[in-house]
């Protein structure tokens, strides 16, 4: 028959029977379970060849130790050898082995005595002497009734996890089982090459205070290096106990390492000054127990820790992110001066933290998105999401779900029940961008929405209550699809509070310019290269064009052909593209004018003008058409350039 014997808790021992093939693991459905988070759900195989039994590790986390030594490939085990799974230590048995265990598996394996007391032994004879001892009922129920003590402390302190203030319980636990100590202390080490550092320490003798941090490097690099526990029964007697720990008259001495599978953390180190008491065997044996499970207290702590300062960490960054997107959402980003774009800015401020609904209309590229981040990130719900969702690029059957949620099972694969974008957007504000694509049922339970603060998700039959602003945008014209039955009439409604319109790019040409300047910058900061900028030429082109896709279609522009510019020169008109240059060099040369730029601008206007109305043939809503402008516009050229 084989077996493992759990020895992780000193005096403690428990018989798992192997199978022909054995499973350990976290998991329920294992055949070994050891409920620990060092402990991967399934762990490690035991399987029986014709040969032994062999052990395989199953891709867990934190490995599988024989000995001290971890495994990569499946390994033979032999009689009487240690497995380390997690913080669980367990001997390999097999009873049908050639190969005799030990009958007993003695304390030498995680501790050992460095000197005795009035007899000095040697260690190796110390060893067999300890492996021949046993532990009679009077001595094991008082070990018993303390080691039961310590676990109701370890419970109690399992979730402290500020670092300091888990070691000053440890310590205090310490005091308790060992109430004949003097000073107790917790020496950490940043990694395997640096010295110890006390970490927290106690002392119960004032006199000892002056000492403060005094420590044998030498004893506590031996027990990391030997991962044992180490007991000096008195100090007295040994002439190799450094000049340390005779500085401050400990007579007895007890120091344990700190192991995790990972790596050793430091030590656990209690001192006693009594001349009338020794610490013994068995409370080197308890001493070993506490200090197993203090390290994965520590380990906890640590990681909790590492864990809150990368909360920390992004949440700050997630702060300055937040404020980042604020400021080029704000009306700083907006890049404009003319009278339409000023009245439009100053509307967005009278409605920004207005509850109620805006309707942004406008020509695609005319930015009805920047307006829309104005509008939430100068509201009072400027610290809340700000969830955007184009309602074209959705496909119909999807954009339900997409807005409100679906539940598990709702339809074949929802695997999962999933958040909508409106309670996404709970306590901020959601943009709608081409509202007028939207399928007219799904129109019906925007309505309710919008109406009843309220929704419920595909397949569900809960209330969910949210409170979102909604701002809508969309270049078509509502109202004829109102008539042809496209667009609900009643949404339209509710949509349209508040109407903010965008005006194109061509109606407000004196924007261009600074646009333009905007674009530049911006652009030779992506791409690491320096232009001087656009001829006057360059720029008149640019300024006339009509620009149908308007602020989107300039700003590509610019950036192309910075893209292709070569470093240090002049945008010129053979930089720009054919739609925009297409006049001839004799064209262009009438245009010219030796006065500023504004006033070239102007002849180019009339020049332009003046030959729309000749080819439409005096018809002014077919020469504004001409021009890309539109009629109203036109007219006001006319009577500002006196042209009849």
């Amino acid at each position: 028959m084989a077996e493992l014997i759990d020895v992780t808790i000193p005096g403690q021992k428990k018989s798992y029977p192997l199978k022909d093939v054995t499973i350990i693991g976290r998991a329920s459905t294992t055949d070994i379970k050891f409920d620990d988070l060092l402990v991967s759900r399934h762990h490690a195989r035991i399987c029986k060849s014709a040969s032994g039994y062999l052990i395989e590790d199953l891709g867990s986390q934190n490995g599988v130790f024989l000995g001290s030594e971890p495994i990569t490939s499946p390994h033979s085990l032999t009689n009487g050898e240690k497995i380390c799974i997690g913080p669980y230590t367990m001997i390999f048995r097999d009873t049908d082995s050639e190969y005799p265990s030990p009958s007993e598996f003695s304390s030498t394996e995680y501790t050992q005595i460095i000197m005795a007391t009035k007899d000095p032994l040697p260690i190796e004879a110390v060893d067999e002497t300890i492996g021949r001892e046993t532990t009679d009922k009077g001595e094991f129920e008082p070990f018993q009734k303390r080691l039961k003590i310590f676990h109701d402390i370890t419970r109690a302190i399992g979730n402290i996890f500020d670092l300091d203030a888990l070691l000053k319980e440890i310590i205090q636990i310490v005091f308790t089982m060992f109430p004949h100590a003097g000073r107790c202390f917790v020496a950490l080490q940043d990694s395997d090459d640096t010295q110890l550092t006390i970490r927290t320490i106690h002392t119960k003798d004032h006199t000892l205070a002056a000492e403060g941090n005094v420590m044998s490097q030498t004893l506590a690099q031996r027990a990391i290096s030997e991962r044992k526990s180490l007991l000096i029964m008195d100090t007295q007697m040994d002439s190799r106990v450094s000049t340390s720990i005779k500085i401050i008259g400990a007579r007895s001495i007890m120091c344990a390492p700190l192991i995790c599978p990972q790596k050793t953390l430091g030590i656990l180190q209690i001192e006693s000054k009594s001349k009338d008491y020794e610490f013994s065997k068995a409370d080197l044996d308890l001493f070993t127990g506490i200090a197993s499970q203090v390290a994965l207290l520590i380990y906890s702590a640590e990681l909790f820790d590492d864990l809150k300062r990368a909360n920390e960490r992004i949440a700050s960054e997630n702060k300055n992110l937040k404020k980042q997107q604020k400021v080029q959402s704000s009306f700083a980003n907006i890049i404009g001066k003319s009278e339409k774009l000023r009245e439009v800015l100053e509307l967005v401020k009278k409605v920004s933290n207005a509850p109620y609904s805006v309707l942004i209309t406008g020509k695609s590229g005319s930015g009805k998105e920047l307006i829309a981040k104005a509008l939430h990130y100068n509201s009072s719900r400027a610290g809340q999401p700000f969830v955007v969702l184009n309602c074209a690029a959705i496909p119909r059957d999807l954009l339900e779900s997409e807005l409100f949620g679906y539940e598990k099972g709702a339809f074949t694969g929802a695997i999962e029940t999933k958040q909508g974008l409106f309670e996404v957007a709970n306590k901020g504000t959601i943009f709608l961008d081409e509202i007028g694509d939207m399928h007219p049922h799904t129109q019906a339970k925007l309505l309710r929405i919008l109406q009843e603060k309220e929704l419920q998700r595909v397949g569900g039959t809960k209330v969910i209550k949210i409170d979102v602003r909604v701002l809508a945008a969309t270049n078509k014209d509502l109202k004829t699809a109102m008539g042809s039955g496209e667009f609900r009439e009643d949404l339209f409604y509710r949509l349209n509070v508040v109407p903010i319109h965008i005006p194109p790019l061509c109606e407000r040409k004196e924007d261009i310019p600074l646009m333009i300047a905007h674009f530049l910058e911006s652009s030779c900061a992506d791409v690491g290269k320096r232009v001087k900028g656009f001829a006057p030429e360059a720029v008149t082109l640019l300024v006339n064009y009509s620009w149908p896709g308007n602020v989107r279609e300039l700003k590509n522009v610019v950036e192309r052909i910075v893209t292709l510019a070569p470093d240090d020169s002049i945008l010129g008109v053979d930089m720009l593209p054919q739609e925009i240059s297409n006049k001839s060099s004799v064209q262009l040369q009438k245009y010219k004018s030796t006065g500023t730029l504004y006033e070239a601008q102007k002849q180019l206007e009339i020049e332009m003008i003046m030959d729309a109305l000749k080819s439409a043939e005096g018809n002014k809503s077919r020469a504004a058409e001409l021009l890309g402008i539109s009629r109203k516009v036109l007219y006001e050229k006319l009577e500002a350039y006196k042209i009849s």
